[in-house]
Formats: C-alpha cells, sequence, structure tokens
C-alpha cells in the first residue's frame, strides 16, 4: 500500500510540474549601454509561485524584479479549468560588446524548483539605440532627430541566394527594407519585372512585421517585402531592374522659436516627410546548359526522385486504368514536363493530367486495353541536370507488367471511350448497342400491282348485270 502511495504521489508530482509552463522573454539582439526588459512568465494551476534570479557580471540589474498575475477560468462540458499567469520582470543593461547566454532563474512552484529555459543574447557596440526600448519596431536613429533621413539609415536590398548559374537553375530572391527612423507608413511600391526569369511570387505579407539585426555592429529593423523564385530563361548577362517604395517617415521639426511661452504647447516637434527608397540593378551570368543530355531530358536542373506505378496490375479488357508517375525534389520543379510514357498497340491513351504537389508533380496517364494478355508497360525515363554532379541523371521505372482479361461482356456490348473537343477531357461513352447492323440479305421484289379491268372475272360481273 506504501509502494502504491509512493507512486500515485510521483504521478501527481511528474503532471502537475508538466502542466506548468515556463517561459523567458528577451531580446535577442541589443546595443552596448541599451536598457532591456527580461521577463519570466510562468502559466499553469498554481498562483504560489517565486522566483529568484541573478543577472550575473555581463549584466547590470537596472531596476527588478517586478511582479504581476493574471488568472482565467474556463468551463468546457460543465468542467471549470482555472489558469494563472506569473510574470516577474527585470531591466538590464550590458556592460560590453559579445555572446551571452542569460543565467537560467530558479523557479519555485508549491516548494517545487525549476529552471526557466536558456537564452541567448548578442549586444554589439552600436550606441545610437541609446535607452530605447529593444522591443520597439521603430528606434529613431540620430539622422531622423535631427530633422534629415540619411540613405544610410533607410534603405532597400535585393538579396540573392547566387549570382551565377546555369540555364534553369532556380535562384531565391528576397526583397528587405532596413530602417533606424520612424516609418509611419508606405506607398507606391513597384517591383522588378523580372525580364528574362521565369518567376513565382512565394511571400507577400499583408502586414510588414520588423525584427532587429545586426549589420555591421549597427542594430537595425528589418522586415520582409517580398519573396521570388526566379528561374533563368536564357543564357547571358541578366539584368534585374530596381525596386522601388516610398516611405513616410517621421522626422523632428526645425522650427524658429517666436520667443512665446506657447511655442512647445502649440507648436508639433514632429513633421512627416517621403523618403522615395529603391535598389540598386542586379546582374546575373547564366551559362548555357552542357551539350549531350538525354532523349528524355525536358529542362529539369536540380535533383529530383522519381517513381512510377499502374493503379491497377489487372483489369478485364475496355476497363479503365492510369498510369501514375511522381517526380519530387529540389529544383526547378515548377517547370517539370510530364515523362514521354510509349503504350502499347491496342491502348487507348489519353491525355496526361498534371497536379502540384509539395515540392514535385504528380502525372497520371489514363489508358483503356481493347485487347486481353499479358502486356508490358515499357519503362518510363526522366532526365535532369544535376547542379552539384553537373552532369545529366537519368531516372528509369523499369517496364511495368499488366495482365488484361477477357471480362464478362462480348465485344458487340464493348464500351469505347473518345475525348470530344470543347469537354475538357471529360470521357464521353457511346455504347455498341446504339448502332444496330444492316441486314445484308437483298429483300424479295413484289411485282407490278394488277388490276380487276380487263380479266374475265370483269366481263362475266358485266354480263350478269346487263341480265338482271
Amino acid at each position: 500500500m506504501r509502494k502504491l502511495m509512493i507512486l500515485v504521489a510521483l504521478m501527481t508530482t511528474y503532471v502537475f510540474a508538466s502542466a506548468q509552463d515556463i517561459k523567458v522573454q528577451a531580446p535577442e539582439l541589443v546595443g552596448v549601454d541599451e536598457q532591456f526588459n527580461v521577463t519570466f512568465t510562468v502559466e499553469g494551476e498554481s498562483s504560489n509561485v517565486d522566483c529568484s534570479w541573478d543577472a550575473g557580471s555581463d549584466f547590470q540589474l537596472v531596476w527588478g524584479p517586478s511582479r504581476g498575475s493574471s488568472s482565467s477560468t474556463t468551463i468546457i462540458n460543465g468542467k471549470r479549468s482555472r489558469s494563472v499567469q506569473m510574470s516577474f520582470t527585470y531591466v538590464l543593461m550590458p556592460k560590453k560588446a559579445g555572446q551571452y547566454t542569460l543565467p537560467q532563474a530558479d523557479i519555485t512552484i508549491k516548494g517545487k524548483s525549476y529552471k526557466s529555459p536558456a537564452h541567448k543574447i548578442e549586444v554589439v557596440s552600436d550606441k545610437s539605440s541609446g535607452n530605447s526600448s529593444a522591443s520597439s519596431s521603430s528606434s529613431g536613429g540620430s539622422s531622423a532627430s535631427s530633422g534629415t533621413i540619411s540613405s544610410s539609415d533607410l534603405y532597400m536590398k535585393l538579396l540573392l541566394s547566387k549570382r551565377n548559374v546555369v540555364v534553369g537553375e532556380p535562384v531565391k530572391a528576397v526583397l528587405k527594407i532596413y530602417q533606424r527612423a520612424n516609418i509611419r507608413g508606405y506607398e507606391n511600391a513597384s517591383f522588378p519585372d523580372f525580364h528574362g526569369f521565369w518567376s513565382q511570387e512565394t511571400y507577400a505579407p499583408n502586414t510588414i512585421e520588423f525584427h532587429r539585426e545586426n549589420v555591421s555592429d549597427q542594430i537595425f529593423n528589418v522586415a520582409t517585402l517580398r519573396e521570388w523564385t526566379l528561374i533563368p530563361q536564357q543564357p547571358g548577362e541578366l539584368t534585374i531592374d530596381p525596386a522601388e517604395l516610398v516611405c513616410l517617415v517621421s522626422i523632428r521639426a526645425q522650427r524658429q522659436s517666436t520667443g512665446s511661452i506657447f511655442d512647445d504647447f502649440f507648436q508639433d516637434d514632429y513633421q512627416t516627410i517621403r523618403k522615395r527608397v529603391s535598389t540598386d540593378p542586379i546582374k546575373i551570368n547564366v551559362s548555357k546548359l552542357p551539350s549531350g543530355a538525354p532523349s528524355s531530358f525536358s529542362g529539369g536542373v536540380g535533383k529530383f526522385t522519381m517513381s512510377a506505378s499502374l493503379s491497377k496490375d489487372s483489369l478485364a479488357v475496355h476497363d479503365a486504368a492510369s498510369l501514375v508517375v511522381t517526380i519530387k525534389g529540389s529544383g526547378n520543379t515548377a517547370l517539370v514536363e510530364a515523362p514521354a510514357v510509349s503504350f502499347p498497340p491496342d491502348f487507348e491513351a489519353y491525355d496526361v493530367r498534371t497536379t502540384d504537389v509539395k515540392d514535385g508533380k504528380v502525372f497520371e496517364y489514363p489508358f483503356i486495353p481493347r485487347s486481353y494478355g499479358v502486356f508490358n508497360i515499357p519503362s518510363v525515363e526522366f532526365s535532369y541536370y544535376d547542379i552539384e554532379g553537373k552532369k545529366y541523371v537519368t531516372l528509369s521505372s523499369g517496364s511495368m507488367p499488366l495482365k488484361v482479361g477477357k471480362g464478362s461482356g462480348n465485344a458487340s456490348d464493348s464500351v469505347r471511350v473518345v475525348t470530344m473537343a470543347g469537354s475538357r477531357g471529360k470521357d464521353v461513352k457511346t455504347l455498341s448497342s446504339d448502332i444496330r447492323y444492316i441486314s445484308v440479305k437483298a429483300p424479295a421484289l413484289n411485282g407490278a400491282p394488277s388490276f380487276f379491268i380487263g380479266t374475265v372475272g370483269f366481263y362475266v360481273l358485266l354480263v350478269l348485270m346487263f341480265l338482271s
């Protein structure tokens, strides 16, 4: 009985510990002499929580801890549950630049001790942020406070994953904005046309979200505006035109004092100006693909895998089936074309159906066998150019056997499937029973119609009528 009680106690402790969620919230990038907040949050069922923390020798404790709490109650299917959130906030200031890991806090929950998660933080020598909040998305730079905004404090860049490629090799393009100013809004955005490339927009946020980045030991608020996948379609030196954007920036106004005591009260210290920013033109060198491409090569560039299978390995004559080919991988998957497939002469093949899937495509080849027997579907081949290996690679599925039985019907009850123009590939069925046989036996020909007048009977009847 005692062992059972100990087991129950251990299980209760585990459940309670797992029910408590401990988090640490702090910036990942700050400047020297910049104050920032570190908040330890404990969420669970108990409010009996305490926190003990030493910031260590690399940071100066400016203030704290500040204790806060909140609670909520939910009722689901008549079952009431209560959640309590306790928070402990400290204000720190780094002493020198470097990479640091914040010390873990000791969290006590109903007498049980726990450790907070580890958190890494980078401190750079940039002092322009002063004592502004590290969580602010629009920390003002020196130029904004002096009444001007320089190109070094607000600019855009188009970042490319590579600048030397071959025809068909994908390139990732990311458009970012870097700012150390108070941006209020944006207008008149213009993006490149990407002449000479096949392009697909892969990221277009509805709202612009900034995060901090270290740019040459300076802290910038950075946001991603757009992302594209670019695939060059021709060799040579291709140029990407600039992207442009007008930013509405709030700067400190420079006004002359009138000497009135109401100057500071009635005059606004800030004004909004329009700042046009643009990216630089970028050149990409595109080389030709090497000669000697296999006959099954249709432009695939990257690294791919292929699988092929039949929807049925046996069926009756005139039944429908499909050959399914799946191609996946990394590269220009969006431009991968359906491999060539050869069916036996007695098979009716129809238009291939293409489905886009994650990292690849699925090609479905519908067919109907018109005679019975054992057939071999020839091997399907797909070739691509391997960028890393700098060579052509051919993938082969191998031949696929297919058994076709006679079926239960006869030839006169067969179903023939045809595709009519304008039907978008829908199958139209025509039953052979709708077509009747033409009789090959010539019908008997009747003689010319006979007449009663002029016959012997006619004259006998005429004499009898006269005698009467």
